[in-house]
């Protein structure tokens, strides 16, 4: 009775005080989703192949963030809902902005190509959303180019 009561007290403290660690956690959860749902912007836009684009997904969301399956799980099935597409591209963007080096976000304009070409080819739709994407993120032209390359040669991450 004590240790639940204690629980609950350590809820509401961290609910209006957040630990330098939960706000850690928080920022670090923001980020993945901010990705995640950037990337499945992409997978969504021609709609062939979906499966094969989401798997790509989600090897994205691993290799970039380590995140394990049960956890990755519902942050693409969240992403991926129709009432949950982006509206605006700001609040993703200015956060991987504000916590990602250049490059990081080179690497992750390299995984938006990966979405894109899962199915065999990139539409006109997916190459203007990854350009527009990797103009919001400051990716220099060059890596941005390079990164597409990288994929149609099927070169490895």
């Amino acid at each position: 009775m004590l240790d639940s009561l204690l629980t609950k007290l350590r809820g509401v403290i961290e609910s209006v005080a957040p630990s330098a660690e939960t706000l850690a956690r928080r920022e670090t959860l923001a980020v993945q989703g901010a990705c995640c749902g950037l990337l499945m912007e992409v997978a969504r836009l021609d709609g062939r192949e979906a499966q094969r684009k989401r798997e790509t997904v989600a090897k994205a969301m691993r290799e970039q963030f380590g995140i394990s399956d049960g956890a990755l799980a519902p942050m693409i099935a969240d992403a991926g809902r129709p009432e949950n597409r982006l509206t605006s591209y700001y609040e993703p963007v200015s956060l991987i902005n504000q916590r990602c080096d250049a490059d990081k976000k080179a690497r992750f304009i390299e995984w938006l190509w990966r979405v894109a070409m899962a199915d065999g080819e990139i539409d006109m739709y997916e190459d203007q959303l990854v350009r527009k994407l990797a103009d919001l993120l400051y990716v220099p032209h060059a890596d941005f180019i390079l990164a597409k390359h990288r994929v149609q040669n099927g070169a490895a991450c």
